[in-house]
């Protein structure tokens, strides 16, 4: 099966992102051009994995063939998931939106399911360095909700929302709950309209609901593997 990538990476082709947009949630990283791509094979593997576990039939992807669709090298912004690929300007219909959000529930799952089964207390930073699992656990939830936000219109709630995840300490599972369900109310509730707009804006990346989807499912994905890595 073959997958087209999209890379991010800075110049001399050191430390490079990979996204897969095909499969969305799908990134890989890689300390250089040629090892991040090396990633993205097992990466593939892995989140076809996610889907099986969850019920949803997937091919056999074997042998995995990769092709670099575009390979945008830049200083600016390296890694944060800045830029907007072709793609992501292609519209969304509401069938495909309802099986990502399905996607991104499953996920949310999974980041919850992980951060239960850490050794150490939610708010304790490993000694081995990073951020705790409670920071960790604010700051996907922060993160959803300004791609909601820049993408459809502001979404109120944010500060009290983010509040109370962080002041529940070792316990931030249902401020965390409630978090999730006003973002996912708005997405369910997306017009035709949103999910095919493109919103310009000036000197910074246009947003698409593709695009935001894309952004959502991988950041949260990339967490759940991060911690998932520490037990």
């Amino acid at each position: 099966m073959q997958f087209d990538l999209y890379l991010e990476s800075g110049p001399q082709h050191k430390r490079t992102w990979v996204y897969v947009p095909a499969l969305p949630g799908c990134v890989a990283f890689g300390p250089t051009t040629d090892q991040a791509i090396e990633n993205t094979r097992p990466a593939i593997r892995e989140r076809l994995d996610f889907l099986r576990r969850h019920g949803e039939s997937q091919p056999d992807p074997e042998p995995i063939e990769l092709s670099v669709a575009e390979h945008i090298i830049e200083r600016r912004f390296l890694g944060f998931g800045q830029q907007v690929f072709a793609t992501d300007r292609e519209p969304l219909d509401a069938q495909e939106a309802a099986r990502q959000l399905l996607w991104a529930e499953w996920s949310r799952e999974e980041l919850v399911a992980v951060a239960r089964a850490q050794t150490l207390p939610l708010s304790e930073a490993p000694a081995s360095g990073g951020r705790s699992t409670a920071a960790i656990l604010s700051h996907v939830a922060g993160s959803e909700w300004s791609y909601v936000s820049s993408t459809l219109g502001t979404l109120p709630g944010y500060s009290a929302a983010i509040a109370a995840i962080e002041g529940a300490g070792n316990e931030p599972w249902a401020a965390l709950e409630a978090e999730r369900e006003a973002v996912m109310t708005r997405l369910h509730s997306m017009t035709a309209q949103e999910l095919t707009h493109v919103v310009e804006r000036l000197d910074r990346p246009p947003r698409t609901a593709r695009r935001m989807l894309r952004r959502m499912l991988e950041h949260e994905w990339e967490h759940v593997l991060e911690l998932r890595a520490r037990l």
